[in-house]
């Protein structure tokens, strides 16, 4: 059976919610390490990188604006987390990576994550999850034509 518009209007509707609880509770769980979601997600997507990376490369592969990373970037408690070199390739560009205090910082956070992961997967249903893991997959790529027609 099919969904119905209203049944997808809910779910996205809900998906929002969660994800603005989700930024909250991190602030909260973060707050202790003087960081806040947005510089874990810019620290997360570099810690996911295995090469110094540039940032319109990292806007790009997380659908994010360049200003957005800069923001980030700039905006970091301690810049020290994050490295920047001279791209090469391009004298205009910079190369980012996380410094050994970043990598450092970032494996807190984990332990934190998982810590938090852990409580939370202590309510839920392991079926649900992974259907709801699929159904938001799902989701995602129907969404990507969309996401492309924006970027030509």
């Amino acid at each position: 059976m099919k969904a119905s518009a209203d049944e997808v209007e809910r779910l996205i509707w809900e998906l929002r919610r969660a994800f603005r609880d989700l930024a909250a509770t991190a602030d909260r769980e973060l707050r202790p390490m003087g960081i806040q979601a947005r510089d874990r997600a810019l620290l997360e997507f570099l810690a996911r990188e295995s090469e110094p990376v540039s940032i319109s490369a990292l806007a790009e592969k997380h659908s994010v604006s360049r200003q957005h990373i800069h923001q980030t970037l700039r905006g970091l408690t301690q810049p020290g987390w994050v490295e920047e070199a001279a791209d090469p390739a391009d004298r205009r560009a910079v190369l980012l990576r996380l410094s050994r205090k970043g990598k450092a910082l970032w494996e807190r956070i984990r332990r934190v994550d998982e810590a938090f992961f852990a409580q939370l997967a202590g309510n839920l249903d392991a079926n649900r999850v992974a259907s709801a893991a699929r159904l938001l997959q799902e989701l995602r790529q129907q969404l990507q034509p969309a996401k492309e027609a924006v970027n030509e």
